[in-house]
């Protein structure tokens, strides 16, 4: 060691004298591009003579021992400065290259500059035998690995250790071999390190091999924290890469975990059994529940990409440790597996047979191909490092069945390669003694040959060849009479004769063929038998190159691809250029073989193409050499085949009988249409037919009367459009994958009989339908009956077919069926489309066309947005050119008779998957939606925005949910032959009746069980069973359109019935009508139970009635639980759990499937048909129940949860009935407000409360997000609302913020805490308001009093208004309005949250209640808080009735607004006044009224206030005018204005406004002026994504930064990726706006969009540098920004808040340490040391852009300051933004002097340093800042300063201070200038300096140092 020492200090003596310095370049620390520095610059060394003799003397100048290799012809990339040296020739004992024999002249290029592999003694450290962080401890010496001695190993030594191979430190030092014996030498004895050091040969010991030890005293580690990837130093040799490899160390990040050590075991590199490290061993996992999702995790968590199985039942064998986990359930997207949910720690009932176990894929490595095997490049390449046996087992890749290098020993037959062959076929060859050599075949079989295959990564050989059958190899027979088991891992593991022991000649070399890799393959760009050839490969497809490509490589592919033979070899990207990689070049085949990659070739990706040259065939086809081409799969241009080339049909004479026989031909059953003039694009070949005539009976085109000259051009290209009869399938009374099937004949939809129906018939329909295959076929109406025709009987299928009208059948129409055979069928979800290639070609191109399939989403059965089925996925419409011509297309291809609307602008919601089509043209005749003009497939201009949808007239009862209604849905006549049931279910419901566009309802006047009847009747009910009255199933929003209905009962539809004509009536939706249908068993209920449990009964003949439990269980209960609405079923109960029913048993032996839409679906006795007695009836207990039981804020009043816990399932109801099922999922705030107060959770039936150690702005957050609001202002503690009186919950609660419910963050475990009650912690979240319509629901729930009536409500009006209802034993109830004034609405409007009463209302006025009668004689005095203070006559002391219930009008009529015709947060303003949205005059509307909308609408403020009705004219009354808002105003009534509804104006004038969503934008990622576009929003920083960014866009974000205009828009992330949410994408500025969220995007969040898309700007002509992108202010910035007009608007948008004290700077110190001041009032000022400690100083010190603090200082440490004190008794909890956030006493109240002044030291910006451009300890000077290395000007540099840097790397002190560049300039920023070091600094940042990146510098006067060594 010491003489390495000396070395290295006689190298940097020399080295600074006259001796030109030398560097590595382009490599790692110890390889790369020798260059050397002269006069001024560095320069190469050309390679000519260049060897290892060479390499040394490099190698050892640089402090290596030795060189490993010499590299030549630029291997680590060309030089770009002067080549210094030539013809380098060393006697091998120099010191500097320059003392070898050299030329100063050249005549070379870049292209051969020189480089070196350099070696180090003690260089590589591995870790062995225990996993990836932990092991044994062995070097690398003397070419092998040998381990240390534990004799005084400690934790110091272990953290040298894990330093040195990239981890953060040392857990643990293990001794006494705890990780097994090692094998080799003992290198190391009585190691004694510092703990400074870089590597374990710095430390002392004993000398190497000096020691008095056995391998039983082996020395282990176990570190943690894996390496830091942000300081990559490329120049010391320090920097080497560990050997133990780049992907075997695995660390958890942005988390704990106990389980964060994960390994495989009992199976290879990537599968194995899952172990998991707890308490200190290894366990295993229970395969119960065990799947693909948790399979994925483990596969993450190992560093691998994905997983390709989950196995179970210990396939890799059994472990022997504890189970640890089980019942593991991963959502899939958890970071390590103790994210997922699972049973507890060692919480089993398991055994190890059912140890669980992965197959995990794709492993990162760009050094390797992924097919696993070996290239002889590559190999060169690996052996040239003396890491070689290890590094190639840790960077090859692993695949499914993984390369086996993980057990190959050193130096002996470890590589292995197939020559003279193809990639997966070759004369076998070994590498031995530095060259390859070859295998005899003597005894050569199929054994050998697998293990050969296997260990290139294959799973397994074809053929074993011998003779030399590819050619004689010319090195060494290293093996002969080579004998395998199959077995083994490779081939020296084999028996053979010995090492190069043989009676071979090379005639006899050994070969072998391995399972191809290349066996799927597809036909791009073109038809079914023709195409572009495209080979899957590493997980994509990509094409071959046409160089050699002929005919005999073509009939590979086609026989490949099942086709008999080739027409055709095409050249030339014939079919189109592709996109993928270029797999194959220079293909030679002979033809015979079986498929590509068994074909000779260059090579997997070695070519010299480009997609210009791709390759293409044409298949034979059984198509008599006709096809269809540049249309859809029935569709497209006539091409004929003659003469070995397609040509074209001309159109003279060209008719439908011509036109029939080629799709005849093609096998259709006859054309739709003939197309002429080229209507499918002109064809490229020849003209093949003219003038053809067919008299309609031919079976081919050439069997027509034609011509074989011709007179033509291609424009006159004949074309047919072919029609199959029954091209049109559906699945009818299922679900999206099953159901009846139904075909549509006639111009009508029939079924299809179930004689001789099977698996084959059901195929064939799901692959028509765009399915893989079938699950299923369902005989017997399995899924009810049809109604229409039967179509087709005894269908038989082959399973080739494309669609069933193909197979064999009895004739159209021709069956002895009846409806109860229609047969069904049960598809596999969508198809799989990656692997198509290996199934026939006809299954690639449905003859029904591409967009067959089309669906109506986000509406009802006949309504919504047009989605079409394309590439295996549901896409949109765009609404471009969209009108009802296109609309009738999709509703007759839906099967109805016509369109009554077509819609724009996504009306039904926004689509989310990709935009089909655009620009749609159809005429309104055709048949479906691909035979209209469009586009293009996915050819668009649009956002989801412009989604397209139809209103469908005449629909079939099949499209409707009702699961019994009859055919005779919708009658074809009447103006309102559509009517529904809303608000209801299935079977009941409010009546709306479609006209005029819209849905509308009908008034109860006169509303009887008559006009009930005709309703039921109209919608395929037998009949009614009641009418209801006052808007019982809530109130409608659209016009009244019918009133005075009366019926005699005989009408087929409501518009046949007496009324008062079409929207004439005197009601108001208050008196809604409503029915219930009469349906066999659609009516269920729960009685005897609670909400959602209890005995099942079921209405049927007019009563209700029970369900006896024979056979009864969880499949039956789960239908009973999804027909009430809830999600499924906890429990099916038995033995009249629930109480004995005393009505009929109407159902018994129910046995349902669980799939079933309602009970009658599941098979049984029959109606009332049972051996049962009523104490057998059944019952169920139903889970998530739907959210409307909980009030919409989404937070537990203290009513609701008395309710929950009255029942006798406390803890499982409760769980059950809120929206998680976590523990502690139910949580509310006590002791505050609506959106403050005590945190209480409830746990054991009880409220608790949670104790504030800790507790901090994220927990706070959790809370509040949990509570339905959006993020938390405050995390208060100390018991600020007050002590709580339960049990003290939880305490230490470390939430990361992200977590859906306390329950999922850190804390010390329920009920452990060393708490009282004073330490109570609270939260105030934001309040953010629901812009929605008013619910039933009122503020009430927002403020809860005391008292028994403490829940009051108004029910049956709006959101202030309404009738007046108390809660009360469990149910509302209503107040009588005897003696009921406007002091009593006073009271009830207070209690609910409004100012006052407006109105007090009486006789019922909105609609009468049905609970009981809780108050009357209400008198109050109006100083109550409550209604329950005031006199009354007593609880439920009453003599009135309903028609006299009280109610109210609360003050605030404008209470809800919102912004329409824009977007989010902009838009025209309309009020909600009189049941109905109205606008407001822009009259005096200015941005004062602005900021008050925005506000109302939870916005921060407004951007702008528009007039002219920017946004559009709206359409419903002026409700305000001459609204004049101060701006402080809470609602825009509130303001003034000339009066409701009193105006002057037209709708012309409708105001609008911009609302601001993110004001604050910054530039992260690059400099001042540019970087990458990140938005504040949701609380965090953002990306926006770069679909259609460009300049225009950019120019605003400049422009909003305050900078002039933008020098360019980037994409691709130039500036790096970000991390936090995308926010916008797809943005469209003009380039006008004031800023970004004016400009048009897809919707905040809406995105389809990774980071590698973020987009970035350069800035220029800013009148600063802006501010640094750490975050923290210099004076001289601050003076600055001060000094222009930009500072209130600048400042504030460019820093990260908009607080009053938002603005920090450090004085008196240096970057990162000094006095704390804060910005008021225009001046500087500082803070009072009282009470000041570390959790104040790191919010300083965080709002700075520092990571912590490291101190908080006091009595003015850093100097008095001089302006005001302004902040005083500062208590911040850590976790705030910003001081201001943190509790003080106000703003400049304070008791002190500036001797008090605070001040603080944060964690260092410039921690990082290195020495470049020289050796180990001298070099230039470099600093980590902004994620990049910079330099230090050596203005005032001295050793004072050096000191510090030799220091701060570990180094005793510096021996000197260099200046002028003397180590090379270098290229990046100058981050330092006019440093001043004291010398007792620890960090070069706690020095005085100019400012970081202020400086007036060249890199000429970088900084160095030569630090000194022991």
């Amino acid at each position: 060691m010491q003489l390495w020492w000396l070395l290295v200090v006689a190298c940097s003596v020399l080295i600074s004298g006259n001796a030109k310095l030398i560097r590595l370049a382009g490599g790692a620390g110890n390889t790369g591009r020798v260059e050397v520095y002269h006069n001024g610059q560095w320069g190469t060394v050309c390679d000519d003579g260049w060897g290892l003799e060479e390499a040394n003397v490099v190698c050892r100048q640089l402090g290596f021992e030795s060189a490993s290799w010499s590299r030549t012809m630029a291997h680590y990339g060309q030089g770009t400065g002067p080549i210094l040296l030539d013809d380098v020739v060393c006697d091998g004992s120099e010191t500097f290259l320059t003392q070898c024999s050299h030329s100063d002249t050249h005549d070379c290029q870049h292209t051969e500059d020189a480089g070196v592999d350099c070696y180090s003694v003690l260089n590589n450290v591995r870790l062995a035998g225990g996993g990836g962080n932990y092991g044994r401890v062995e070097v690398y010496y003397n070419g092998q690995w040998g381990t240390v001695c534990d004799d005084g190993w400690d934790l110091i030594d272990a953290n040298v250790v894990c330093r040195q191979l990239g981890f953060e430190s040392a857990l643990e030092s293990k001794s006494s071999a705890f990780y097994g014996q090692g094998s080799g030498t003992i290198v190391l004895d009585d190691v004694d390190c510092t703990g400074d050091e870089d590597s374990l040969d710095q430390c002392r010991h004993n000398g190497l091999e000096e020691h008095n030890c056995v391998h039983y005293e082996d020395a282990g580690v176990v570190c943690s924290n894996t390496p830091n990837t942000l300081l990559p130093t490329t120049d010391t040799p320090s920097s080497l890469l560990p050997t133990t490899g780049v992907w075997n160390n695995v660390r958890l990040a942005g988390g704990g975990g106990v389980l964060n050590n994960v390994r495989l075991a009992g199976g290879g590199g990537n599968y194995g059994r899952v172990e998991v490290y707890y308490n200190e061993q290894w366990g295993t996992v229970c395969d119960d529940g065990w799947d693909l999702n948790d399979a994925h995790v483990v596969c993450r968590q190992l560093g691998f990409e994905s997983a390709l199985e989950g196995n179970s039942n210990a396939m890799y064998g059994l472990g022997s440790g504890p189970i640890v986990l089980d019942d593991v359930d991963c959502t899939g997207d958890e970071h390590s597996l103790d994210q997922c949910r699972h049973n507890g720690l060692e919480e089993h009932n398991c055994v190890h047979y059912e140890d669980a176990g992965v197959v995990c894929s794709n492993t990162p490595s760009t050094l390797l191909p992924t097919t696993g095997y070996i290239t002889e490049e590559l190999t060169t390449l690996l052996l040239s490092t003396s890491y070689f046996t290890e590094a190639l087992t840790t960077l090859l890749p692993s695949t499914k069945v993984p390369i086996r290098l993980w057990r190959w020993r050193v130096d002996i037959l470890n590589t292995v390669r197939l020559a003279g062959g193809g990639g997966n076929y070759g004369r076998v060859e070994v590498y031995y003694k530095g060259q390859w050599g070859t295998v005899c075949d003597d005894l050569w079989d199929s054994d050998d040959a697998n293990v050969v295959c296997r260990q290139l990564g294959f799973e397994f050989a074809l053929e074993g060849n011998r003779n030399a059958l590819y050619g004689q190899g010319s090195g060494p027979i290293v093996l002969d009479d080579v004998e395998c088991t199959g077995d083994e891992d490779s081939l020296d593991q084999c028996r053979h004769n010995g090492l190069e022991e043989h009676n071979c000649g090379h005639h006899e070399d050994a070969g072998v063929v391995c399972q191809n890799i290349l066996n799927t393959v597809r036909l791009a760009g073109g038809g079914g038998n023709y195409g572009r050839v495209e080979v899957y490969y590493k997980g994509q497809w990509g094409t071959v190159c046409d160089d050699w490509w002929d005919s005999d490589d073509a009939n590979v592919v086609c026989r490949q691809l099942g086709f008999e033979f080739a027409l055709e070899g095409n050249r030339y990207a014939l079919y189109g250029q592709g996109s993928g990689p270029i797999v194959l070049d220079d293909v030679e085949c002979t033809g015979d073989e079986d498929s590509l990659d068994q074909c000779r070739h260059n090579g997997l990706e070695e070519h010299n193409c480009g997609h210009h040259e791709d390759a293409g065939v044409v298949c034979q086809s059984n198509a008599k050499e006709i096809r269809l081409a540049g249309g859809a799969g029935n569709t497209g241009r006539v091409e004929v085949y003659h003469n070995g080339q397609w040509g074209t049909v001309c159109d003279d004479g060209w008719g439908i009988e011509e036109a029939d026989v080629v799709c005849r031909q093609l096998g259709f059953e006859s054309a739709s249409w003939s197309r002429t003039k080229a209507h499918y694009g002109q064809g490229t070949g020849p003209i093949l037919l003219d003038d053809v005539v067919c008299d309609g009976s031919e079976t081919s085109l050439t069997q027509c009367s034609h011509s074989d000259t011709d007179n033509c051009q291609h424009t006159e290209d004949a074309g047919v459009d072919c029609y199959s009869v029954l091209n049109n399938v559906r699945l009818a009374g299922g679900g999206g994958n099953y159901g009846r099937v139904e075909v549509y004949y006639n111009g009508q939809w029939g079924t299809v009989c179930d004689d001789g129906w099977d698996l084959i018939d059901a195929n064939v329909v799901c692959r028509q339908l765009g399915f893989d295959s079938a699950l299923e076929s369902k005989s017997s109406a399995f899924y009810g009956q049809g109604s229409g025709t039967i179509v087709l009987d005894d269908v038989d299928c082959t399973g080739d077919e494309d669609s069933l009208d193909q197979c064999g059948h009895a004739g159209l129409e021709e069956h002895n069926c009846g409806h109860h055979e229609d047969a069904g069928v049960v598809c596999q979800n969508t198809p799989n489309t990656l692997l198509p290639t290996t199934d026939t070609p006809s299954s690639l191109l449905p003859t029904t066309g591409v967009l067959n399939n089309v669906r109506l989403a986000g509406g009802g059965g006949n309504f919504g947005r047009v989605e079409v089925y394309y590439k295996g996925q549901w896409g949109t419409v765009c609404d471009d050119l969209w009108d009802s011509d296109d609309a009738n297309v999709v509703c007759r291809q839906l099967g109805f008779e016509f369109a009554l609307e077509g819609n724009r602008n996504a009306l039904y919601g926004q689509g989310s998957g990709p935009i089909v089509l655009d620009d749609v043209e159809c005429t309104g005749d055709e048949d479906s939606l691909d035979q209209c003009r469009h586009n293009g497939l996915e050819e668009h201009n649009c956002g989801h925005y412009e989604d397209a949808g139809v209103v469908c007239s005449n629909t079939p009862n099949t499209l409707l949910p009702t699961t019994d209604t009859p055919n005779t849905l919708l009658p074809t006549t009447g103006v309102l032959n559509n009517v529904r049931l809303a608000g209801g279910g299935g079977n009941y419901g409010r009546v709306e009746v479609y006209y005029n566009g819209q849905w509308g309802t009908v008034c109860d006047d006169g509303w009887d069980l008559i006009d009930a009847n005709v309703v039921c009747r109209q919608l395929g009910f037998d009949s009614a069973l009641e009418y209801n009255s006052n808007a019982l199933y809530d109130q409608g929003s659209g016009p009244i359109v019918l009133d005075d209905v009366d019926c005699t009962g005989d009408e087929d539809s409501l518009d046949q019935c007496g009324h008062a004509g079409l929207e004439k009536h005197n009601c108001g939706h208050h008196e809604d009508a409503g029915v219930v249908c009469n349906s066999v068993l659609n009516n269920v209920r729960l009685a005897g139970g609670g909400g959602h449990y209890g005995r099942v009964e079921v209405y049927y003949k007019g009563q209700w009635g029970t369900v006896c439990d024979d056979l009864w269980d969880s499949d039956d209960a789960n239908v009973v639980c999804r027909q009430l609405g809830f999600e499924f079923a906890l429990e099916g109960n038995r033995d009249a759990l629930y109480g004995q029913g005393s009505g009929p048993i109407v159902l018994d032996d129910v046995e349902c499937t669980g799939d079933e839409d309602s009970l009658d679906q599941c098979r049984h006795n029959g109606l009332e048909e049972h051996n049962c007695g009523h104490y057998e009836d059944a019952g169920v207990v139903c889970s998530n129940t739907p959210s409307t039981l909980l009030p919409t804020t989404g937070y537990i009043t203290e009513e609701l949860t008395t309710l929950l816990l009255s029942t006798s399932y406390s803890t499982e109801a409760l769980t059950t009935l809120l929206p998680s099922t976590n523990i502690l999922n139910t949580v509310r705030l006590a002791g505050g407000g609506g959106n403050y107060g005590r945190v209480e959770v409830y746990y054991k039936g009880q409220w608790g409360t949670v104790c504030d150690d800790l507790w901090d702005s994220d927990d706070a957050n959790v809370v509040c997000r949990q509570l339905g609001f959006e993020f938390a202002l405050e995390g208060n503690r100390n018991a600020l609302y007050g002590q709580g009186s339960g049990p003290i919950v939880l305490d230490d609660v470390e939430c990361t913020g992200d977590e859906d419910s306390l329950d999922q963050c850190r804390h010390n475990g329920l009920e452990e805490h060393n708490c009282r009650h004073h330490e109570d912690a609270g939260v105030v979240c934001q309040n953010t308001p629901n812009t929605l319509l008013p619910t039933t629901d009122t503020p009430s729930s927002l403020l809860p009093t005391t008292g028994v009536l403490n829940n009051v409500r108004l029910a049956g009006g709006g959101g202030n208004y309404g009738r007046v209802e108390v809660y009360y034993n469990g149910q509302w109830g209503t107040v009588c309005d005897d003696g009921w004034d406007l002091i009593d609405a006073n009271v009830v409007c207070r209690q609910l949250g409004f100012d006052s009463a407006l109105e007090y209302n009486s006789n019922a006025l909105y609609g009468q209640g049905s609970g009981p009668i809780m108050l009357d004689d209400v008198d109050c005095t109006g100083d109550e808080d409550s209604l329950d203070q005031c006199g009354h006559a007593g609880l439920e002391e009453h003599n009135c009735g309903h028609h006299e219930d009280a109610g109210v009008v609360c003050n605030s009529v404008l209470n809800n607004v919102r912004l329409a015709g824009g977007g989010g947060n902009y838009g025209r303003v309309e009020v909600y006044y009189n049941e109905q949205w109205g606008t407001v005059c822009d009259d005096g509307w200015d941005l004062n009224d602005a900021h008050v909308v925005c506000r109302q609408l939870g916005f921060e403020s407004a951007l702008e206030g528009n007039s002219n009705a920017m946004y559009g004219l709206g359409s419903g009354p002026i409700v305000l005018d001459d609204v004049d808002c101060t701006g402080d105003e809470h609602s825009l009534d509130q303001c003034r204005h000339a009066g409701l509804e009193e105006d002057n104006c037209d709708h012309f004038e409708d105001a609008g406004v911009v609302c601001r969503v993110f004001d604050n934008v910054r530039l992260a990622g690059g400099g001042g002026n540019y970087g990458r576009v990140e938005v504040h929003y949701n609380g965090q920083w953002g990306t926006v994504c770069d679909d259609g960014w460009d300049l225009n866009d950019a120019h605003v974000i400049c422009r909003q930064l305050g900078f002039e205009f933008a020098l360019e828009g980037n994409s691709n992330a130039l500036y790096g990726q970000g991390s936090g949410p995308i926010v916008l994408d797809n943005v469209n500025c003009m380039g006008d706006e004031d800023s970004l969220d004016q400009c048009r995007h897809n919707g905040l969040e809406e995105h389809n969009c990774v980071h590698y898309e973020d987009a970035g700007v350069v800035c220029s002509n800013t009148p600063s540098t802006l501010l640094p992108t750490t975050g923290y202010i210099t004076e001289e910035l601050t003076t600055l920004l001060l000094s222009t007009s930009y500072f209130t608007e600048a400042l504030t948008t460019l820093l990260p808040s908009t607080n009053i004290l938002n603005t920090v700077r450090l004085a008196g110190g240096g970057g990162n340490y000094g006095r704390v001041e804060v910005y008021y009032k225009g001046q500087w000022g500082t803070v009072c040391d009282d009470l000041w400690d570390s959790d104040d100083a790191n919010v300083v010190c965080r709002q700075l852009g520092f990571e912590f603090a490291l101190e908080g200082n006091r009595n003015a440490l850093y100097g008095q300051g001089s302006g005001p004190i302004v902040l005083d008794d500062v208590e911040c909890t850590g976790g705030e933004d910003s001081l201001d956030q943190c509790r003080h006493n106000g703003l400049e109240e304070h008791n002190c002097r500036h001797h008090e002044d605070a001040g603080v030291v944060c964690q260092s910006v410039l921690n990082n340093v290195r020495l470049a451009g020289g050796g180990a300890n001298y070099g230039r000077v470099e600093v980590y800042y902004n994620g990049q290395w910079g330099t230090v000007c050596d203005d005032g540099w001295d050793v004072t300063d050096a000191n510090v840097v030799c220091r701060q790397l570990g180094f005793d002190s510096a021996k000197e201070g260099n200046s002028y560049a003397l180590y090379g300039q270098g290229s990046g920023p100058i981050v330092l200038d006019d440093v001043d070091c004291t010398g007792d600094e620890d960090f070069l940042d706690q020095c005085g300096h100019a400012g970081l990146e202020n400086h007036d510098c060249g890199h000429h006067e970088d900084a160095g140092v030569v630090c000194t060594v022991l």
